[in-house]
């Protein structure tokens, strides 16, 4: 991908440099090299970008010129995460519900899951359209959860938790469950 297409693709403005080289990755400022984008949201690292050898940078808007290329952001954090994006593609699960999974009769599934081994559902648990449950998932009985859920591997929503639409849960996470202090009897 072009640099040019890189910035049209994140609606930043180019300066400097040429706007033809080839993007090949992202990586941070520190160990960026040619063919990589790279950003700074951290004054900081002011001194990284002015030695770097990536072949632009994501700077804010108010950031001092620099001879590497740069690309002007309101939000340089979230425009690197959006580039991201644009080289890392997350993986498609097709909809399926794995021979392994345990699902209670009166849980309400959406549309198009995709259910991985293991998984295990409770009883009168709702959950909306197009949701992502791999490996290992536990969702506790009552459990309410939206559209464009996503539980990475061995993550548990525990009994009647409430979660939203389009949330990630990453590995291992545990909603619901003890962990807000306790109290001594003594």
């Amino acid at each position: 991908m072009k640099l040019s297409e890189v910035a049209a693709a994140l609606g930043l403005r180019l300066e400097s440099g040429s706007p033809d080289p080839a993007i090949t990755g992202v990586a941070g400022i520190e160990s960026a090299g040619p063919g990589q984008l790279t950003f700074v949201a951290n004054p900081k690292y002011a001194a990284a970008a002015r030695k770097t050898s990536a072949a632009a940078v994501i700077v804010a808007s108010d950031f001092p010129p620099i001879s590497t290329p740069v690309m002007r952001s309101q939000n340089p954090y979230l425009s690197f995460a959006r580039a991201i994006e644009l080289f890392y593609k997350s993986p498609v699960y097709s909809p399926e519900v794995h021979a392994t999974a345990v699902i209670h009769p009166s849980a309400k599934i959406g549309r198009k899951p995709h259910i991985g081994p293991y998984v295990v559902i409770g009883q009168d648990v709702e959950i909306g359209d197009h949701a992502v449950l791999l490996a290992h998932v536990v969702i506790y009985r009552g459990a309410r959860i939206g559209h464009g859920f996503f539980a990475h591997a061995h993550s548990v929503v525990r009994e009647d938790c409430r979660i939203g639409n389009a949330v990630i849960l990453q590995n291992g996470v545990v909603v619901g469950g003890d962990g807000f202090g306790f109290a001594k009897n003594e």
